[in-house]
């Protein structure tokens, strides 16, 4: 019977191993850089649609308050400027966000009915569209439909007036 040794032999252990640890890595090391900037880019645009419902939310609280009211006013100046100052503070909200945009992606209703139970009342609906492109613009040769996401905000707030 042969003794048991407790020397590891090194030059057996590893015979046809050379190189794997290479090769596994050149294999991982993609999916996992693919998987980290996925992360990344999903995160953001996750972050940026909570800042679109946010400034949405803010707007339709803005325009609630009776002194917003558009048809409130018969001087068309004052109506465009009342618009105006709403579309503003939407934008604003988004700027200190980092996120731009016009304020034409600004659509302001304050007629938009509001149903509970069998009461009808009016309420202020905001809805804010923002054209978003990826960060890492490498993610759109593996999806070419991805190369811009319209994501949109929209909040309803009970009008005051």
């Amino acid at each position: 019977m042969k003794p048991v040794s407790n020397r590891i032999s090194t030059t057996t252990s590893w015979k046809g191993q050379r190189g794997a640890v290479v090769v596994e890595m050149a294999i991982v090391l993609p999916l996992f850089a693919i998987l980290l900037l996925g992360a990344f880019e999903f995160g953001s645009i996750a972050h940026d649609h909570q800042a679109l419902q946010n400034a949405a939310r803010e707007g339709a609280r803005f325009s609630a308050n009776k002194t917003n009211w558009i048809a409130g006013s018969t001087d068309p100046a004052v109506q465009a400027a009342t618009l105006a100052r709403i579309r503003d503070r939407v934008v604003a909200y988004l700027q200190g966000e980092k996120i731009t945009v016009n304020a034409s992606d600004v659509t302001v209703d304050q007629t938009y009915p509001i149903t509970i139970g069998t009461l009808t009342v009016m309420g202020s609906h905001i809805t804010v569209n923002y054209q978003r492109s990826l960060i890492f613009p490498g993610i759109t040769a593996l999806i070419p439909s991805a190369a811009t996401l319209q994501l949109r905000g929209n909040a309803v707030f009970r009008n005051f007036y």
